[in-house]
C-alpha cells in the first residue's frame, strides 16, 4: 500500500508535487490553529458562563435579604407590647366579655405591619383555641398545610420557619411561635404565619439584577420537589438536576430541553436550604459569541481558500518555466525544432536558478552539437585510416616472412646471435601488433619483455645484467599490454647508452593483501625528484620514454581509478618503478 502511494506521488508532476506538500501544510497549521482557537473559545466560554452562573447568584441574595426584613417583622410583631398584652389577655380570659374588643385591638396592631413590606399577603394568628385573626386574604392561608404548620412552628421552638405551599404555587409562608414575654414565662400565646407573594419577590429580584423574567425560567424545589413555580415546568427534569446539584454552592450547565437550548444556573437560598433553577434561552445570552465565533471561522476557511489559490497562480508562473525546460529537453531529445516560444523570454538576464537552468542547457545542446559535428568528422578520418590500414595489411606480413627467411639462412650459416634476433624480433612484433584487448595475462606480457631482453643482450653482452623474480601464481594475472616492456626499455636507455659499466636491471612480482605490486629497478641512473609530476605539469618537456611513462600512468589511472598509477623513487642506488594490479583483474583458470 505505501509503495504505491510512493510510485503515485512519485509520477506526480513538480507543479502537483509542490501544490500538494503546500496544501498539506497549510491544511496541518490550520488544523493546529483551529484546534488552538477552538481550545480558546471553549476556556472564554467557560469563564463567561462562570461569570454569568456567579452574577446570577447574586439574585438569591436579594431574596435571602427579603426574607431576612420578613423575619424581622415577625420578631417585630413577637415583640409588640399591644399585642403581647392583647394575647395574655385571650389566653388567660377567654370567657372574658372584653373578647371582641380584644380580638378588635389585635387587627388595629397588625395592620401597620402588613404596610412594612410589599411582598406580604397577609399576617394570620392562630390562637390556642383554634380561632384563626388574619389580617388581609383569610384564604391565603388555606393554601397551606395547618397542621403540618404547627407541627412545624411547634417543633422550632419560636423559632423561624418557612414552608412552601400544600401544592406548587406562588407564595411561601414565614412562621414562628409567639410567647409570653411578660415575667418569661414563654408561654405559647398564638403561632404567627405571615403568607409573602413569592411569585413577586423572585421577580422584582431577577429585574433589579437585570434579568428579564420573560424569557427566562426561574424554578424552587426542595428536596428535589418543584414547589415554584404553579405550574409545571419539566418536573423530572428539575428533580434530576435538583438531586444531581445537591451539596454545590452553585454550578451551571446547558442543556437541550424541547429543541432549545438552555443555559441552565443552579443554586441554593441559604434562609431556606431551598434550591433554585434558572433556565434561560442560551441564545439569548452569548448569540455574540457565537457570531463572532463563525464569522472567525468563516474568515479562516475564506482566507485558507484564497491562500492556495494565490500559491496555485504563483506555482503556475514559477513553474511555467520549467515545463517550457522540460518541453526543450523533450524537443532535442527527439531532434525536433525548439518551440518558437522561445524567443518570448530572455533567460539570459535572468539570475535565479530557473536562469541559470536554462542557460546551462542552451549551452549544452551548443557543446552537443559542436560534439556531434566533431565526432562525424573523427568518423569520417576513422574510415580512411581503416582504408589506408587495409592497404597496409601487407606490409606486416612481407615482414614476418623476410625475418622467417633471416632466421633460416642464419642457422643454415650457423650464426647463431643473428638467428636468436630474427625470431625474437619476429615474435616482438607479432606480439606488440597482434590483438585487440588491452589486458593480458601477466605471462604474455613476461614474454614480449624476454623477447625484447633477448636481442638487447646479443647487443650488450655481459654488461647487462637481468634478473626476474615472480611467484608460481604470477600467471593468473591480467596486466595492460606493454605495461613492463616500456619501463625495461627506458632503464636500458638510460643505464646503458652512457656508461660502459654493468648495468643490473631487476624486474619482481610481489604479491600483496589486495594488490600484485610490480617493480623494475635499475642500477646506473636516478629519477628526477617528481619527476612525473613535473611531465604532468609541464615542467620538464617529455621525450621519448618521457611520454612512455605518461602513458602508462594514465592507463593505470583509466583501469583502476585515480589511486592507481606509476610510483617513481630512487632506493638503495637504484631508480625504481612501481605499480600495483588490483586482484580482482585476475584471469580465472578452468
Amino acid at each position: 500500500m505505501l509503495r504505491r502511494i510512493s510510485t503515485k506521488l512519485n509520477d506526480l508532476s513538480l507543479y502537483k508535487k509542490f501544490l500538494l506538500i503546500v496544501v498539506v501544510s497549510i491544511c496541518f497549521s490550520y488544523g493546529v490553529f483551529l484546534i488552538s482557537f477552538r481550545i480558546m473559545i471553549r476556556t472564554y466560554e467557560q469563564e463567561l458562563y462562570q461569570t454569568n452562573a456567579a452574577l446570577l447568584n447574586h439574585v438569591s441574595s436579594p431574596i435571602s435579604a427579603d426574607m431576612d426584613a420578613i423575619e424581622t417583622i415577625s420578631y417585630n410583631i413577637l415583640t409588640d407590647s399591644g399585642i403581647q398584652e392583647q394575647l395574655t389577655l385571650l389566653a388567660d380570659s377567654p370567657e372574658n366579655s372584653r373578647l371582641a374588643l380584644v380580638r378588635r385591638d389585635l387587627y388595629e396592631s397588625l395592620y401597620p405591619y402588613t404596610f412594612y413590606n410589599d411582598y406580604i399577603e397577609s399576617i394570620n394568628l392562630l390562637l390556642p383555641d383554634g380561632t384563626h385573626i388574619c389580617m388581609g386574604n383569610s384564604f391565603d392561608i388555606q393554601r397551606f398545610s395547618i397542621p403540618s404548620l404547627e407541627e412545624k412552628s411547634d417543633a422550632a421552638k419560636g423559632r423561624v420557619i418557612w414552608m412552601p405551599e400544600t401544592h406548587p404555587g406562588n407564595y411561601t409562608v414565614c412562621g414562628r411561635q409567639i410567647r409570653q414575654i411578660k415575667f418569661l414565662k414563654l408561654n405559647k400565646l398564638a403561632s404567627l404565619y405571615i403568607v409573602i407573594d413569592l411569585e413577586g419577590m423572585i421577580t422584582d429580584c431577577l429585574i433589579d439584577a437585570g434579568y428579564s423574567p420573560e424569557n427566562a425560567q426561574f424554578v424552587l424545589t426542595d428536596n428535589g420537589t418543584r414547589i415554584y413555580p404553579e405550574y409545571a415546568f419539566h418536573d423530572e427534569f428539575c428533580s434530576r438536576l435538583a438531586q444531581e446539584s445537591a451539596g454545590t454552592q452553585s454550578s451551571y450547565r446547558i442543556e437541550s430541553i424541547d429543541g432549545q437550548k438552555n443555559f441552565i444556573t443552579t443554586g441554593h437560598i441559604p434562609r431556606t436550604g431551598w434550591q433554585f433553577l434558572y433556565f434561560r434561552d442560551y441564545h439569548l445570552i452569548f448569540s455574540k459569541i457565537q457570531s463572532v465565533k463563525f464569522f472567525a471561522l468563516a474568515l479562516i476557511i475564506c482566507g485558507g481558500f484564497i491562500t492556495l489559490f494565490v500559491i496555485q497562480l504563483s506555482f503556475r508562473h514559477i513553474l511555467r518555466h520549467l515545463d517550457y525546460l522540460v518541453q526543450k529537453i523533450r524537443c532535442f531529445g527527439s531532434g525536433r525544432p525548439l518551440p518558437y516560444s522561445e524567443s518570448t523570454y530572455d533567460y539570459s538576464t535572468r539570475a535565479d536558478e530557473i536562469g541559470q537552468l536554462h542557460r546551462s542547457f542552451d549551452e549544452m545542446t551548443k557543446n552537443v552539437k559542436l560534439l556531434k559535428d566533431e565526432n562525424y568528422d573523427k568518423q569520417l578520418l576513422l574510415q580512411d585510416a581503416t582504408i589506408k590500414m587495409l592497404r597496409q595489411q601487407i606490409n606486416p606480413h612481407f615482414l614476418y616472412n623476410t625475418l622467417d627467411t633471416v632466421n633460416w639462412l642464419a642457422q643454415k650459416y650457423g650464426a647463431e646471435d643473428i638467428s636468436a634476433i630474427a625470431r625474437s624480433l619476429g615474435q616482438l612484433f607479432r606480439s606488440t601488433i597482434s590483438g585487440q584487448t588491452d589486458l593480458i595475462p601477466l605471462d604474455e606480457e613476461l614474454a614480449i619483455l624476454n623477447n625484447y631482453i633477448t636481442i638487447q643482450k646479443i647487443r650488450f653482452k655481459a654488461r647487462l645484467d637481468f634478473r626476474l623474480s615472480v611467484p608460481d601464481n604470477a600467471s593468473r594475472i591480467l596486466v595492460p599490454k606493454l605495461c613492463i616492456q616500456p619501463l625495461v626499455e627506458n632503464a636500458l636507455k638510460y643505464a646503458m647508452e652512457y656508461t660502459d659499466e654493468t648495468c643490473i636491471i631487476q624486474v619482481t612480482v610481489q604479491e600483496q593483501e589486495k594488490d600484485y605490486v610490480i617493480t623494475v629497478s635499475n642500477t646506473g641512473s636516478q629519477f628526477e625528484e617528481n619527476l612525473l609530476w613535473k611531465i604532468q605539469n609541464q615542467e620538464i618537456i617529455p621525450q621519448g620514454s618521457g611520454v612512455g611513462l605518461i602513458n602508462i600512468d594514465s592507463r593505470l589511472k583509466l583501469l583502476y581509478g585515480t589511486h592507481y598509477g606509476l610510483n617513481i623513487y630512487n632506493e638503495d642506488g637504484m631508480a625504481v618503478v612501481m605499480l600495483s594490479i588490483p586482484k580482482k583483474q585476475e584471469r580465472t583458470h578452468v
